[in-house]
C-alpha cells in the first residue's frame, strides 16, 4: 500500500538524523555519530535495554515515562539536547508502535467492521474502547488507512506539543508541517483523499521549507515529500488520476487543468509554479504518457537537487 510505504519513507530518515541546526551542520558522518550518542547516552534512554516484545501496558508505561521526563526538562534544555531527546524518543516511538500493533492486532484487524454507515461513526465494543483509552494515555491512536487496514500512530501533535520551541527552527518547522498534514488522511485505496488544490499547497509549503533550510539534516526527507506531492498533484493516483484515460494526454480532467492554470497564475514566481507551467507547456506537445511523466518527474527532482 502506498500510504504504508510513505510512512516508512518518512520514518527512516528521522532515525538517522544528527544535529540539523543550520549553522552547526558538519560534513562527513556527523549524523551517524550523533545518532549513536543518542542511542547510547541520551538522558531519555537511560541505557535501558528494551526487549523486542513487551506487553502493551509496558510500552505505554515507558512512553508515558519518556514524555514526562522530557516535559520536565524542556523549558531549560538547549537545542542540542532537545535534538538528542527528540531522536531518542522518535526511535522508541517507532519501535513501540510496531510492538503495539502486533499486540493489538486482534481488534485492529477488525476495526473497520466497527463502522456504522447509517450513523457515519465507528463504534468499537467496550473491550476495544478500553484499549483505545489506554493507548491514548501515551498519545497513540488508531488510524484507518484504507483497504480495510487500521494502523496505530502517534497523534499529529505528539512532538510539537511536547517539544514546543525547544528544537532548532528547522526541526520545529518540519514537525509542525507534518503535524498539520497528519490531521487528515492523505491517501487510501489507491486514491487521493484530499483535493488537488491542497496537494499543491503542501508542495509549496515544502518548497518554502527547503528554500529556508537547504542545509538541514531534514532536507532529504523534506525533498522526498516535496517530490511526492508534486507528482501526485500533477498526475494523481490510480483511483484519482489527473487524466480520464492514462494513455491519452488530451484527456486531462478539466477541473485539473483549471486548478493548474490557477496555480500558475497565483504562484508563477515559485519553483513549484515553474514546474506546473512547464507541465502545461510540455503537455501540449507530448505524445505519450510514460515519457511525459518521466520528463516531469526529472524536472521535479532537479528543483532541489544538490548544487555541484
Amino acid at each position: 500500500m502506498k500510504f504504508r510505504q510513505w510512512m516508512l519513507v518518512c520514518m527512516i530518515p528521522l532515525m538517522m538524523l544528527g544535529s540539523c541546526h543550520e549553522n552547526d551542520r558538519k560534513a562527513g558522518n556527523q549524523q551517524d555519530s550523533v545518532a549513536a550518542v543518542v542511542r547510547k547516552d541520551s538522558p531519555v534512554v537511560n541505557n535501558t535495554v528494551v526487549p523486542d516484545s513487551l506487553p502493551t501496558e509496558a510500552y505505554i508505561a515507558e512512553l508515558v515515562r519518556r514524555r514526562e521526563a522530557i516535559s520536565r526538562q524542556v523549558a531549560s534544555m538547549d537545542t542540542a539536547t532537545a535534538v538528542k531527546m527528540y531522536l531518542s524518543l522518535s526511535a522508541y516511538v517507532d519501535s513501540a508502535i510496531a510492538g503495539l500493533m502486533h499486540n493489538e492486532s486482534p481488534w485492529l484487524d477488525k476495526y473497520v467492521e466497527y463502522y456504522i454507515p447509517e450513523k457515519g461513526i465507528t463504534v468499537p465494543p467496550p473491550q476495544v474502547v478500553s484499549r483505545i483509552r489506554l493507548l491514548a494515555t501515551a498519545g497513540i491512536e488508531p488510524w484507518e488507512v484504507g483497504e480495510g487496514y487500521t494502523d496505530l500512530r502517534a497523534v499529529p501533535d505528539f512532538y510539537t506539543h511536547l517539544f514546543k520551541s525547544s528544537l532548532p527552527p528547522d526541526y520545529t518547522a518540519y514537525l509542525q508541517l507534518k503535524a498539520d498534514e497528519d490531521t487528515v488522511l492523505y491517501s487510501a485505496d489507491a486514491g487521493l483523499a484530499v483535493p488537488f488544490s491542497l496537494i499543491g499547497t503542501r508542495a509549496l509549503n515544502w518548497e518554502k521549507f527547503l528554500d529556508t533550510y537547504p542545509n538541514s539534516a531534514l532536507a532529504p526527507a523534506a525533498k522526498e515529500l516535496y517530490e511526492w506531492y508534486c507528482i501526485d498533484y500533477l498526475f494523481g493516483e490510480d483511483n484519482t488520476p489527473a487524466f480520464d484515460r492514462q494513455e491519452d494526454l488530451t484527456s486531462l480532467v478539466p477541473e485539473n487543468r483549471q486548478e493548474y492554470t490557477s496555480f500558475v497564475a497565483q504562484h508563477g514566481n515559485t519553483k513549484t509554479g515553474a514546474v506546473v507551467a512547464g507541465y502545461l507547456q510540455k503537455l501540449s506537445t507530448a505524445k505519450s504518457y510514460e515519457p511525459f511523466r518521466a520528463q516531469i518527474k526529472a524536472t521535479i527532482e532537479a528543483v532541489h537537487a544538490p548544487k555541484k
